[in-house]
């Protein structure tokens, strides 16, 4: 389901959903029982939510104006994120009372709970229809393709429960297939519901596993010659404090005839740990990342597979702000590593909704499945004009790469630039070879 469709279906199921707009007084007794009943020990991040829509003036701007008042200046898509974190501690903290306490008091902790729930749910609501959508020049394409028929998998971790509700709304998602015994995380969902929004006939291949058996769920995907597209938004596998050889083996393979797409990073730094232009601009300190490690990974697989067969196959995706004018604060960058700036794209993956959350997630983990998804519809796309396999791949690789809009941002932050789209589905059709058959023929 695309953003537009979603955010109409919000507007006109509303009434359904939420009583009424954002009930702050209701919510600030809600939290008041809360914090009594854990008991809450510290200062808590949700009254400061809570004067600061009481103190907005939403009326004051229009159009653009309001988005960029609401995200830029209220922020108010780390909103429901500061409500969710708060409602998981508090529910943690209660646990840790006296169990018939617990029962005397679980009826209106609960109720409590439920209405500040409700609270996010109505905030997130109210701002949807004011973030910026995918930034990509994907309007044309995504009218003429939708991905059936190119098989994608989410190498990541994900959450059994939703991804079940996600099957039974999308047929075309795939058993979840683990290696060893994975954590349960929502992020994987996420990522789905992305490539989903952009590339909804895509076939999804959920694929997880524990760090043990990274290499084992590389070699499936590399086996499965039906796999066109792999978005990985983790980290590339250590061993010994050093990139795991045969995990770079795997990834060499697969580069020769399929498209990988991975999230550089959420570092703050470029890829020789330097603090990024916009963070010493703001006399942000480092981030201190415990993902630190996957930069010199990064580097050190570009280093020994450059000039191996498909090795451009590799893209990774740069975070930046929601409006698309500036590197996220958290974004790892390529910095002046020609061999990781010459396949970056800088994709906003700030205040991108995810249906799974019922939140705005950000970080470079949703910016790479919108370079994957709109890699699925390019590759749809060469598929209709004639081409398959790795040819198909190579052509709709070169068409993203040479079609990107460069940044005054510079490419040592922003990589090859954003990525076009509508110019790369041109590049792709060049003198194509079209042939039509029962499914494209459609098209």
């Amino acid at each position: 389901m695309n953003k537009v469709i979603l955010t109409v279906l919000l507007v006109v199921f509303s009434f359904k959903v939420f009583a009424s707009d954002p009930n702050v007084e209701q919510a600030r007794e809600s939290l008041d029982i809360i914090k009594e009943l854990t008991p809450w020990p510290w200062e808590e991040p949700i009254t400061p939510i809570f004067d600061s829509y009481l103190a907005a003036d939403f009326d004051q701007y229009q159009g653009r104006y309001k988005s960029l008042y609401m995200v830029e200046d209220l922020l108010m898509h780390k909103w429901g994120q500061s409500i969710t974190e708060f409602i998981v501690l508090a529910e943690l903290l209660y646990t840790f009372q006296p169990e018939d306490y617990q029962q005397e008091h679980l009826p209106a902790f609960e109720a409590a709970i439920h209405e500040l729930d409700e609270f996010r749910l109505a905030i997130n609501e109210f701002l949807l229809p004011y973030v910026p959508s995918y930034s990509l020049k994907q309007q044309s394409l995504v009218r003429h393709f939708d991905g059936e028929g190119i098989v994608i998998a989410v190498f990541d971790l994900f959450d059994p429960a939703r991804l079940q509700q996600q099957r039974e709304m999308y047929p075309n998602i795939e058993a979840e297939v683990q290696f060893g015994d994975p954590i349960t995380f929502l992020h994987g969902n996420t990522v789905i519901d992305i490539i989903l929004d952009i590339a909804p006939k895509a076939t999804i291949v959920p694929v997880s596993t524990e760090s043990k058996t990274y290499n084992e769920a590389m070699e499936y995907m590399r086996a499965r010659e039906d796999i066109s597209v792999i978005n990985m938004s983790r980290a590339f596998h250590i061993t010994d404090d050093q990139l795991d050889q045969e995990f770079a083996d795997h990834l060499s393979s697969i580069l020769q005839t399929k498209i990988f797409t991975k999230s550089i990073g959420n570092t703050g730094t470029d890829l020789d740990g330097a603090n990024t232009d916009v963070r010493e601009h703001l006399g942000l300190p480092p981030l201190g990342s415990f993902f630190t490690y996957d930069l010199e990974l990064i580097k050190s697989f570009l280093a020994q597979n450059e000039g191996q067969p498909g090795d451009k196959n590799l893209m990774f995706a740069i975070n930046l702000q929601p409006f698309s004018n500036e590197v996220s604060l958290t974004a790892t960058v390529p910095g002046y590593n020609q061999l990781a700036s010459d396949r970056s794209f800088a994709i906003s993956g700030d205040a991108v909704y995810s249906a799974s959350s019922t939140n705005f997630e950000s970080g470079s983990s949703f910016s790479a499945p919108q370079l994957a998804a709109v890699s699925v519809l390019l590759l749809d796309a060469a598929e209709h004009y004639g081409f398959s396999g790795s040819e198909a791949a190579q052509r709709v690789v070169q068409a993203l790469q040479s079609t990107a809009r460069h940044s005054h941002l510079g490419a040592n932050n922003t990589g090859l630039g954003f990525v076009d789209a509508q110019r790369a589905w041109h590049k792709v059709k060049g003198k194509g070879r079209y042939k039509p058959h029962p499914r494209t023929a459609e098209k």
